[in-house]
């Protein structure tokens, strides 16, 4: 399989579409969400979607290395062992997480009850049963659209991700009115069996090879899988120590209500990270690819590329997000909501960390190395569940955010200064004058924003609006004398 950068293209471009299509759904449905249900209603949700998400210790890694996997065999041309890794990875999947989820459902009252009011603890039990078997069946479908990822085929994934986002907002419309919380867990039911039965028709169709005739059981392909992510199996249990963890310290320390509007920041924030995220991801099987054919050089300037970009792109856009926070409460919640605005700011500030951390990421899964991935999610689900405790008893639930978000941000900081020196790429291959100049700028536009905001009262939002938009045009000059626009621009004159 040859390394093109049109399908490279295609599958970056077709994963942008598809995060900006889901942002615009979920922001329609929690807007729908918030005004049907209330913000309590919208916390109990969060906290079910984290807590059943401990199901997710079955996963082994397996998913994850079905795509360098995939990558591999056809680059072999395997034509046996395609529909023995498949099958194997389903049936693997299938057992490992029914059994965690009967687990969960067994011990779920004991555990719920420390964390929200007792009036709430019926519609969560009740829920819960539906978001379990839709990450089940999410599971088993990921074997399909991890294969598709394997394939280059991203696009043909993303687009699938698309229509069952449709079926998911469609059906909470329908549903919600007669069966409240509980026709939003029906529909993300919905959601999922759509995309295990869409992606299952896909990954047979795309190669003679994927058909059920294939299909067997391969203990050589169980320890291969298992080799490469048994690791993974340390990394979801450090998750089971991040994202639960503080959903269950903030229901604690900060109330359901703050859970709410924290689940609606994140949602805003997420959506932002996946744009660039899922852009990034398509690069796995590519760096599978040329690890395998050992071309160190390819690697390392393919990384200072990616990097480039990154910052170009993501420092103006998380900018934005900072400054127009108190404008999206405003429009999704109704007000100038403390508790949302608070939200978006820790989290976009070390989300931009995070996605900084992208490349180091991807390339290490693509190349095999597991052992700092492994390093970094154990250290972060100890920093935060330790700082989150400390934090919460000193300051409540802002606490927790702050912990979460100092996690997190750490964990990416160590995980990109060791990969560039594990490819020998220094700071100022990466930060060069016009990255220095984006940092600064950025940094101004918020200062300026945030005292206009403290300053301004909410009668005067025309102007504060006015200076948000003047302030942005301090970007342009930057960007125009950007090395990579530069270069955009002479491709488009060219053609």
């Amino acid at each position: 399989m040859d390394f093109s950068s049109k399908k490279l293209t295609i599958n970056a471009l077709s994963a942008v579409l598809q995060v900006v299509f889901t942002a615009c759904l979920y922001f329609f449905l929690y807007k729908y969400l918030l005004e049907e249900l209330g913000v309590e209603q919208l916390g109990i949700w969060s906290l079910i979607l984290s807590f059943s998400s401990i199901a997710n210790l079955a996963n082994l890694g397996l998913t994850s290395g079905l795509v360098k996997f995939v990558a591999e065999y056809l680059l072999e041309q395997d034509k046996t062992k395609l529909g023995k890794l498949i099958f194997t990875s389903i049936v693997s999947m299938s057992i490992l997480f029914g059994c965690i989820s009967l687990i969960i459902l067994f011990f779920a009252e004991f555990l719920l009850k420390y964390a929200i009011d007792l009036k709430f603890l019926r519609i969560a039990l009740e829920i819960l049963p539906f978001s379990l078997a839709s990450l089940c069946i999410n599971a088993i479908g990921g074997v399909f659209t991890s294969v598709l990822e394997g394939y280059q085929k991203n696009y043909i994934r993303n687009f699938i991700y698309i229509i069952s986002g449709i079926i998911m907002f469609g059906g909470t419309i329908i549903l919600t009115p007669e069966y409240h919380l509980k026709g939003v867990a029906i529909s993300q039911l919905l959601q999922s069996i759509f995309i295990f039965l869409t992606a299952l028709v896909f990954t047979v169709k795309i190669n003679p090879n994927n058909q059920l005739k294939y299909w067997k059981w391969s203990l050589q392909s169980f320890k291969e899988l298992f080799s490469y992510g048994y690791k993974f199996q340390l990394v979801s249990i450090s998750q089971l120590l991040y994202e639960p963890a503080t959903k269950f310290l903030l229901t604690k320390y900060g109330g359901l209500g703050l859970l709410g509007h924290y689940e609606m920041a994140t949602k805003a924030v997420n959506q932002f990270r996946a744009l660039l995220t899922n852009a990034n991801q398509v690069v796995i099987p590519i760096i599978a690819e040329k690890t395998k054919s050992g071309e160190a050089s390819f690697l390392q300037s393919f990384y200072v590329k990616m990097n480039h970009i990154l910052i170009l792109i993501s420092l103006p856009l998380s900018t934005i997000l900072i400054i127009v926070a108190p404008y999206i409460s405003l429009i999704w919640i109704g007000d100038f909501n403390d508790d949302f605005i608070f939200s978006i700011f820790v989290l976009t500030v070390m989300t931009f960390i995070n996605i900084m951390c992208g490349p180091a990421y991807f390339s290490s899964l693509g190349e095999g190395r597991l052992n700092i991935l492994v390093m970094v999610h154990v250290g972060m689900a100890i920093v935060n569940l330790g700082l989150g405790i400390v934090l919460g008893e000193l300051i409540g639930g802002y606490g927790i955010i702050l912990a979460w978000g100092i996690a997190l941000s750490l964990g990416s900081l160590i995980l990109i200064i060791n990969y560039n020196r594990s490819i020998d790429i220094k700071f100022a291959d990466i930060f060069k004058r016009s990255e220095i100049s984006l940092f600064i700028v950025s940094l101004i536009i918020v200062v300026l924003n945030i005292i206009s905001y403290q300053l301004l009262s909410s009668e005067n939002i025309i102007l504060r609006i006015g200076i948000v938009l003047l302030s942005l045009l301090l970007f342009l000059p930057i960007i125009i004398k950007n090395d990579n626009v530069k270069q955009l621009k002479s491709t488009i004159k060219k053609y």
